[in-house]
């Protein structure tokens, strides 16, 4: 595909009070971007003078309580083909920095508006948390714009039509916002609460607004008025083939099951009504099966909880994550821990086993997934005797494909799971594997932590 080398990006955001954030949510177009467009609302810290100091056209805007009218005149002060409109808690990878401008290049001629990318959510510690969609680079063209005071979209305001091109698989925009200090920060303010009872009194029956609603009050741990809320915007769900927005509706379910589990009278019953509610609106949806997982796991019903899981599963490698599957994507290598968790309290080894091992390929370093894999291998030699692979089969297995047995480290990892898996066996062919020296040191070692657990304890 020929490449347009002409093609242009402008970096927009609207801010206030984003010292701490700015100077990282511009330096990622540095190199990048054709302009660095900050329109301020109000800050009262150091924003605007970071954003003069770094080159970005910084506008004025008064804040008339509405993010849409913010946006489209951060857009109307854009002159370049293609807009990234980013919020200052959001940021490209270096990589997919680079990578973005050659794809608006690659598309400055073909019949496409809008680019969607992926939407990684992270946690104080940097890790996913949960993996959505966005459609924050456009095209810089008359109509496309936003609407609505707060949980704004991208539309066509002009009444036309415009067109999208996956790149979820290729891009992503990393949100540092849902971090415990952001969100307690968020959570302090009335702003959003205003914004939506504004657009509800509107238009009373707006079942995504109603959703927004009911994530303001499960966000303030108020569960009563949150399930209220959530029921009825579900009661005025438009024919599932009339959503626009698949992932409100998704949300809607999620956090009303989410409710549910947290609420220790709710019944299996109550439970199973509203995921099978979701399940028929969104059969491709794979959150609903992940907290059906996560709640037959918490009562302890693994059998229900290892189909669930594995439906779940399923349902994201057939269907992708676009705009679908936010939770689980974010999640999944908590899902493989359960589900082989699951397995193993089913005595289905084989299967434990093998999502141990899945998971164990993308952190070898996981000890509570090594406890159950090297727990299968214990239940299976107990059962079956001289038909199970023996320890030194299971030790060559694990050094073939997961671990460096020639590594001190991982010796000394693979033996405080055996410990703690009781696979004596295991144990035995692993300390065979430390020359004299070495055990004395690391039994010495062992034998600390033991005593410090102790004392924690």
């Amino acid at each position: 595909m020929k490449v347009h080398n002409m093609a242009r990006i402008s970096q927009c955001m609207i801010v206030k009070d984003e010292e701490k954030n700015i100077e990282k949510a511009l330096s990622w177009g540095k190199g990048i971007v054709s302009e660095q467009i900050v329109v301020d609302t109000g800050s009262t810290d150091r924003t605007v003078e970071i954003a003069e100091r770094m080159g970005a056209k910084v506008y004025h805007f008064e804040w008339i309580d509405d993010f849409a009218a913010a946006k489209n005149f951060a857009i109307s002060k854009a002159k370049y083909e293609w807009i990234a409109l980013l919020d200052a808690d959001e940021y490209f990878s270096e990589e997919d920095a680079r990578k973005l401008l050659y794809y608006v290049r690659k598309l400055q001629n073909r019949p496409y508006d809008v680019i969607l990318t992926s939407w990684v959510h992270l946690d104080s510690q940097g890790n996913a948390k949960a993996v959505g969609t966005q459609d924050r680079v456009f095209r810089n063209i008359p109509g496309l714009g936003y609407k609505r005071r707060i949980h704004e979209f991208l539309t066509s305001l002009n009444g036309g039509h415009y067109r999208y091109v996956n790149a979820v698989d290729e891009l992503a925009i990393f949100h540092t916002g849902y971090t415990d200090e952001a969100l307690e920060r968020k959570s302090a303010s009335a702003r959003n609460m205003k914004l939506i009872e504004a657009e509800l009194a509107d238009n009373p029956d707006d079942w995504e607004m109603l959703g927004f609603l009911g994530d303001e009050y499960y966000g303030k741990g108020d569960n009563e008025k949150a399930e209220e809320i959530y029921r009825k915007s579900i009661s005025l769900l438009p024919p599932k083939e009339e959503v626009g927005d698949p992932m409100r509706c998704t949300w809607n379910f999620v956090y009303l099951l989410n409710v549910l589990y947290c609420n220790p009278k709710t019944d299996e019953q109550t439970f199973m009504e509203v995921y099978n509610q979701a399940v028929d609106f969104l059969p491709m949806e794979a959150d609903f099966d992940y907290y059906a997982g996560e709640y037959f796991v918490f009562h302890r019903n693994y059998p229900a909880a290892e189909k669930h899981l594995k439906r779940a599963i399923q349902l994201l490698e057939e269907n992708g994550n676009q705009s679908k599957s936010m939770f689980l994507s974010g999640r999944i290598k908590m899902a493989y821990e359960m589900l082989a968790a699951c397995c193993f309290n089913n005595k289905n080894l084989s299967d434990c086993v093998n999502y141990a091992v899945a998971l164990l390929k993308t952190d070898k370093y996981l000890m509570s997934t090594l406890v159950v894999l090297l727990s299968a291998f214990r239940a299976d030699e107990a059962a079956n005797g001289e038909k199970a692979a023996d320890a030194p089969t299971v030790a060559a297995f694990l050094g073939q494909n997961l671990y460096d047995l020639g590594s001190l480290k991982d010796r000394i990892f693979l033996l405080k799971a055996a410990a703690q898996a009781g696979y004596g066996s295991m144990t035995q062919v692993l300390r065979g594997l430390f020359a004299p020296e070495e055990l004395l040191y690391v039994d010495q070692a062992l034998e600390k932590e033991e005593d410090g657990s102790k004392l924690e304890s």
